[in-house]
């Protein structure tokens, strides 16, 4: 009976995403119940760095979850390349490193799922953000260092994987604050 309304839930959500626009939603209930999506769904991990990128392909630390055990991304599904800029902007924060978003990279959520991970919308701290979580949680530090570099390598390299670049790196301007 839980399996049955986990999966109406999941179902619903995600119809509810497709379906109707978020900010209609958020105006019916400020509470977003999380939802995982689904395989043929694409996030977008956007790059705050030159360094996580080179020669059209992003780089293993572009992925990297760590310190934390999940991975900050956007749901883009449907979305037009100008839309996904504009989400972009709301990821830029004071944070050292996080000022300027250089590039973007998408994933088919496929690719996460055959890595044994999961990709959970829920719209916080900004509307379209997804953790990617279920990153291996070994007992030994170095094991689980080795573990995620793998991961986060295969990523790289997977063909389910797309660098985008903007026309110009994207910077929060004063009057967008």
């Amino acid at each position: 009976m839980m399996e049955f309304l986990r999966l109406l839930l999941k179902r619903c959500g995600n119809w509810l995403a497709i379906h109707v626009p978020s900010r209609k939603r958020a105006n019916l209930d400020s509470t977003v119940v999380p939802y995982e999506l689904t395989a043929s769904e694409v996030v977008a991990r956007f790059i705050y760095t030159t360094s996580h990128f080179s020669k059209g392909r992003p780089k293993p630390p572009a992925f990297n979850p760590s310190p934390h055990a999940e991975l900050s991304v956007a749901h883009i599904t449907g979305l037009p390349d100008p839309e996904v800029w504009r989400v972009a902007i709301q990821t830029i924060g004071d944070q050292p490193g996080r000022g300027t978003v250089h590039a973007r990279a998408d994933v088919i959520v496929e690719a996460l799922i055959q890595k044994k991970l999961r990709a959970i919308r829920d719209d916080n701290p900004f509307e379209r953000h997804t953790s990617v979580i279920g990153w291996p949680s070994l007992e030994d530090p170095n094991e689980r260092k080795e573990q995620l570099k793998l991961i986060c390598l295969e990523l790289s390299q997977s063909s389910q994987v797309t660098l985008v670049l903007p026309p110009h790196p994207i910077i929060k301007a004063v009057e967008q604050l």
